[in-house]
């Protein structure tokens, strides 16, 4: 119990410490996202990029909502945990063409990288990105930010706002997974990082 306490201590940590200083990119797609641009088949849907003639898979399918925000379809075959109940979303326009979601994972939940909303014959991806990265000269600072180089930062979430495609009524919200930090990793990782600011924050004597 004490090593699932920690491990959830340390995802809220790093979510809210990065997402304070993060932007949302966003991507404009002709016809479906799933069963559709990112594959054929529920479980089979993943964000992808061509890297050259390389297909690269970044990120795997975890949920599908429909326009009223009930669960529509899971990624049971690596998802099992995932029941819907992990996301809440708030609507601020009629039709829903704008809004928030929230997500509280549970223990065996996995972390959200990308959401994707689907409206008319378009969809939008969406995923954030540390601030820096769409200054100028940053990874993102380009005008399709859909690269290998900007889709490989997106950060882990646990909130985020959405917006259709035109303007139009929402049909529904995809939300895709990302690699999470190994513990004994995401420990030494915060360990070190604590270390670094006390080590800046050192006058010389």
């Amino acid at each position: 119990m004490q090593k699932v306490n920690l491990k959830i201590l340390l995802f809220c940590l790093f979510g809210v410490a990065l997402q304070a200083n993060a932007a949302t990119v966003s991507r404009e797609f002709s016809g479906n996202d799933c069963s559709g641009y990112f594959g054929t088949g529920f479980d089979s849907c993943a964000v992808f990029v061509y890297s050259g003639d390389e297909k690269i898979e970044l990120s795997p399918v975890i949920a599908k909502f429909n326009e009223g925000f009930s669960l529509s379809d899971t990624n049971s075959t690596l998802f099992p945990s995932v029941d819907g109940t992990e996301f809440n979303f708030s609507s601020t326009s009629s039709g829903n063409k704008t809004g928030t979601w929230d997500y509280t994972p549970g223990v065996d939940d996995p972390a959200v990288r990308f959401w994707s909303v689907k409206a008319g014959p378009k969809f939008l991806l969406f995923w954030e990105v540390p601030d820096a990265a769409v200054q100028t000269g940053g990874v993102c600072d380009v005008p399709d930010a859909y690269t290998l180089n900007c889709l490989n930062i997106a950060l882990a979430v646990d909130t985020g706002d959405w917006t259709t495609p035109d303007n139009k009524s929402l049909s529904h919200i995809t939300f895709y997974d990302t690699a999470a930090v190994p513990l004994p990793a995401a420990v030494w990782l915060f360990g070190s990082g604590l270390g670094l600011l006390g080590w800046m924050r050192r006058k010389p004597a």
